[in-house]
């Protein structure tokens, strides 16, 4: 299996102050860490973060840098009635290979549970 789209991540919720992070790598080389609000019950949270922003902000590796500038990025989180869950993001980059014309990268999907997992759990 050779994926073209790779990402290891964590969602994080601060219950005191209603913040919610999600932190995402990329395989290819892109590092976010995204913020927003949410409240206990929300099926839909939204994320944000920019290049150089102190708190919610992008990196990305030195050929990653030479070929696009990252400009933004903004991703939701659905939390569907019939237990599945959605996720929509776009990375706003302005391409070296266009002239350094906008260009926004979407990808969204809806997945459904296939099997329960507890990390104390012994699991085959």
């Amino acid at each position: 299996m050779d994926p073209f789209h790779d990402e290891v991540g964590y969602l994080l919720w601060e219950k005191k102050t209603g913040i919610v992070m999600r932190v995402v790598v990329f395989g290819r080389g892109i590092a976010i860490l995204a913020g927003g609000q949410a409240e206990p019950r929300d099926k839909k949270l939204n994320f944000t973060a920019t290049p150089g922003d102190a708190n919610y902000g992008i990196l990305q590796n030195e050929y990653l840098s030479e070929r696009a500038e990252l400009i933004g990025f903004e991703g939701s989180f659905t939390f569907n009635d019939d237990e599945t869950f959605s996720y929509d993001q776009t990375l706003v980059l302005k391409l070296a290979a266009t002239g350094g014309k906008q260009m926004n990268h979407t990808d969204q999907n809806t997945l459904r549970r296939v099997k329960r997992y507890h990390p104390g759990s012994d699991f085959a």
